[in-house]
């Protein structure tokens, strides 16, 4: 080596990859995709700092090496910024694995003349062309390289590089060259920040396997939530919480400011950066998410774009939030780490309070009272809330300001009117019931006597807060007090408060409709309709659209119901995103519908997130509906013993005052499960447990939960073939509901079975009309479970009926198989339905040979089985007949029918 090519040393150890731990977290998908891009001439993984860049190209390094690749590996630095040396570093790093190479390229570097860049770099490609093979070109943390003509010099690089050369390189940056030239780009396999985050199972992987740290899966879900799927901050974390004697203590107040996380970030991000930008970035960091315009508001200047820019290019923790790329936001440690360096020197309060402002003057009402909120301006905030309320109220963005009244000191909250209001709407959305009431009522007090000084806001407010109260009413399923509520309201709202007047007669129309009044709840929609009229809330809209739809539902009309929900549910998807709990209410409804159609497998992964991801104004009876929905799906899917272990922990949520008549719905369904399970006896005991509920329910109306109850005494009393308990019953309730709802879901239900109980009584004619008439009205509707699901009752009456007047039923020839293809789906031989519904045909002889005084052995030769299979069939027996005994069996056996008396 000559002279001049030792005064510049290379350093071999940047031509080799950082050692790495011998345990590392798999990254196998990140692996998958860089493998399967390798034939791409540029590969880029572009990320901030510590997401794991190095570590996964070492990874991936190893793989190409092993499928017999010439890889080069090169640790780039700020002194290899000149085309000179960084050439020098490749060629040596090409060196180290073909001596005979790159020779031309060393003496053109190695002479005392300047060279134009494009001449070095025809030269270095000319020695690529000669390279035998496969060859990958590693340039790790390649953001270090910095020349003001690096741009048009990788650009020509790119363009001339040859086929069987790649270069994979990572980067805190994005590359210009590449953002800037499509036709680059094209042939660029890019992996950013977002897909170098962890998921959260590799949270878990890394934190408790490879730290071995005994974490719950609340306490991971943590971490990975506060450190977004950044690895540097996870490894830091892990270090920190191994030295904490109380580690769920130290999860509690965990921030950004935490020593280990604030000194990388000091030193190994804001270091790099001039103080101007270290400024910029403390005084933005009160901000949620921030844009140009509202920067230069904060801090009275007018250059935040291209500042913003720079922290996008230079991808420092900066987090894009719209694809128009105007508003951003932090990660949520580096903020936190920005506000603490801020704190040092000034408070955060001016700068919210500015913030403040600026989005009252944009109309973004609900981030203006939150920066108020956050400055501690209560006065501010309260005057804000008092005049945006309602149209935070009708555009459904409410919940961050509820987040924020949560924080408050009581005090504060009784001071403001307002801010009580709208903290009691936050303990009812929390299902703390009670609590939200007293607070109405204490506020509402306090109003009216502001409302006797003839004070106007006082007016509104009070309305606001018994708007509330019906709300409330309606979430405990507390239906008559509700409709008490709104109706003696309704006259007392202002003349321009159309989102209070809407608001109001939508919740009523929910009562009236789950009282079964149906022509009620239809007059407040149509009134609810005439308000919004006057008010642009596709939310309120869609608020009246999903009552309308359970009216629908609830009168029989389920091709109606569908079409208006799936109409209102594209809207909502359009106007507020496919993701938002706005929607959620709408999905339950429309999960209910389809369900009655068999048509819900497209909906069920929707389910549950709007169960729990739920709007607030989302009462108990949709979560109620979507859970059975889900429930009765996996039950007749034939994941019986599951659905039955889904459904006891939903009865036991519901087991608690206020929700009995949800309680009666959920073991209604409980009740029908055990029939399909063959155990009677259980069933029998579950429908007494509802017949005592039943007390419980108020009786001013009649409701779905005592039809409920009335269909599950008819079950149990049809599956034992005893429907003389049973008719008189159901006459009554089809002669009471024939008048109102002769069309209505309730009413065709409990004909559907008082057509079975006829024909077990041996009445066919009444029988035959009955069924006709109810395919007649519900089949045309899309109505299928409702037979499907009582396939077991049904399936008899119907192929018996079919033989003897066949040219009547004949108009639904796809029902009989439908209802054999549910038994066999649950296990039930169809064949053997007219004997008995639970109780198998060797059952039957097991049981009347024990009758006979017969023993095991006596019976196993009898019927040529071992006595272990009779003993097995007697266990079984015991489990269905609820007995623990011979003797109890043929007892309970001759009270069912199944064996004679003599």
């Amino acid at each position: 080596m000559n002279a001049a090519f030792m005064t510049a040393p290379v350093l071999r150890t940047k031509l080799f990859p950082p050692a790495v731990p011998t345990q590392l977290l798999p990254r196998d998908s990140l692996l998958e995709r860089l493998w399967q891009g390798r034939e791409k001439p540029l590969l880029v993984l572009s990320a901030p700092a510590g997401f794991g860049k190095s570590t996964i190209l070492t990874q991936f390094r190893q793989r190409l090496i092993n499928d017999g690749a010439q890889v080069v590996w090169l640790t780039c630095e700020e002194s290899d910024s000149e085309p000179q040396r960084l050439l020098q570093y490749l060629s040596a790093a090409i060196a180290e694995h073909a001596p005979e190479q790159m020779q031309g390229l060393q003496a053109m570097l190695n002479t005392d003349v300047s060279l134009p860049a494009e001449a070095l770099i025809d030269a270095f490609l000319a020695e690529l062309q000669r390279l035998p093979g496969q060859w990958y070109v590693f340039l790790d943390d390649f953001h270090r390289v910095r020349h003001p003509a690096l741009a048009q010099s990788s650009r020509y690089f790119l363009t001339k590089l040859p086929a069987h050369v790649h270069l994979v390189t990572s980067t805190r940056r994005r590359p210009r060259f590449v953002v800037d030239e499509p036709a680059l780009a094209a042939q660029c396999l890019w992996l950013s920040g977002e897909d170098l985050r962890l998921s959260l199972s590799e949270t878990e992987h890394f934190l408790c396997q490879l730290r071995g740290l005994n974490l719950t899966s609340e306490e991971v879900g943590k971490l990975h939530k506060r450190t977004e799927g950044w690895l540097t901050a996870l490894h830091l974390l892990a270090l920190a919480l191994q030295r904490q004697p109380d580690p769920a203590k130290f999860l509690e107040a965990l921030s950004g400011t935490e020593r280990n996380i604030a000194d990388y970030l000091a030193e190994d991000v804001l270091v790099h950066l001039e103080p101007d930008m270290q400024r910029f970035l403390e005084l933005t960091s009160p901000l949620d998410e921030f844009c140009a315009e509202l920067c230069d508001s904060l801090l009275g200047r007018e250059d935040s774009q291209q500042r913003i820019n720079f922290l996008q290019h230079a991808q420092l923790f900066i987090i894009p939030l719209d694809e128009e790329g105007k508003w951003f936001r932090y990660h949520h440690l580096f903020s936190e780490f920005l506000l603490a360096r801020l704190a040092r020197h000034a408070s955060a309060a001016e700068q919210c309070i500015r913030a403040s402002r600026w989005f009252d003057q944009q109309n973004m009402g609900d981030k203006a009272v939150m920066y108020a909120l956050r400055a501690r301006d209560y006065p501010l905030a309260a005057s804000l809330l008092e005049r945006e309320g309602a149209a935070l109220v009708a555009g459904s963005r409410v919940y961050g300001v509820l987040g924020l009244l949560e924080g408050l000191p009581p005090e504060v909250i009784r001071e403001y009117p307002v801010f009580q209001i709208f903290y009691a709407w936050q303990k009812a959305f929390e299902g703390r019931h009670a609590e939200a009431e007293g607070l109405i009522e204490e506020v509402s007090a306090r109003l009216l006597q502001g409302l006797a000084r003839g004070s106007r806001p006082a007016a509104e407010l009070l309305v606001a807060a018994q708007m509330l109260k019906a709300l409330v009413l309606l979430y405990q399923d507390k239906l008559h007090a509700c409709v008490e509520v709104s109706r003696n309201w309704l006259g007392k709202v202002p003349g321009g408060e159309h989102v209070f007047r809407s608001s109001m007669y939508s919740v009523q129309a929910g009562a009236h409709a789950l009282l079964g009044e149906y022509s009620e709840a239809a007059v407040c929609i149509e009134r609810a309709r005439a308000s919004l009229e006057h008010v642009d809330s596709e939310y309120l809209h869609s608020w009246t659209n999903l009552i309308e739809s359970l009216v629908l539902k609830e009168q029989g009309m389920l091709e109606s119901a569908r079409k208006l929900c799936e109409q209102a549910r594209a809207r909502i998807h359009q106007v507020f995103g496919r993701h938002s709990r706005v929607g959620g209410p709408l999905a339950l409804a429309h999960g209910d519908i389809l369900y009655e159609q068999d048509r819900h497998a497209a909906i069920l992964a929707e389910l549950p997130s709007a169960t729990t991801w739920r709007d607030l104004g989302t009462p108990m009876e949709l979560i109620n509906r979507g859970q059975l929905v889900m429930i009765r799906a996996r039950f007749y899917a034939g994941e019986s013993q599951q659905a039955l272990q889904e459904l006891d922990e939903w009865l036991a949520s519901t087991e608690m005052p206020g929700y009995e008549r949800l309680h009666a719905l959920a073991l209604a369904v409980k009740v029908q499960f055990l029939l399909w399970l063959r155990k009677p006896a259980e069933a029998s005991h579950a429908a007494v447990l509802l017949d005592g509920l039943q007390a419980r329910i108020e009786k001013k109306q009649l409701n779905d939960a005592e039809c409920a109850l009335l269909l599950t005494r008819a079950r149990v009393a049809l599956s034992e073939k005893n429907p003389d308990l049973i008719v008189a019953d159901l006459e009554r309730m089809a002669t009471h509901l024939e008048p109102q709802a002769s069309l209505g879901d309730r009413y065709l239900r409990i004909v559907l079975l008082l057509s079975v109980a006829y024909w077990q009584k041996g009445n066919i004619e009444k029988a035959l009309r009955l069924l006709e008439s109810v395919m007649q009205r519900a089949w045309p509707q899309g109505y299928r479970r409702m037979f499907m699901d009582e396939a077991m009752l049904l399936l008899p009456c119907w192929q018996d009926l079919s033989v003897q007047h066949g040219e009547v039923l004949s108009a639904w020839p796809l029902l009989p198989e439908m209802l054999r293809e549910q038994c066999l789906r649950l296990l039930v031989d169809p064949e053997f339905l007219q004997e008995d519904q639970w109780v198998s045909h060797r059952e039957r002889e097991v049981l009347r040979l024990v009758a006979a005084g017969m023993s095991n052995r006596d019976i196993a030769q009898t019927v040529h089985l071992s006595e272990a299979t009779i003993k097995w069939h007697l266990h079984n027996l015991f489990g269905k007949l609820g007995v623990r005994s011979r003797t109890q069996a043929v007892l309970k056996g001759k009270e069912l029918g199944l064996i004679s008396e003599v």
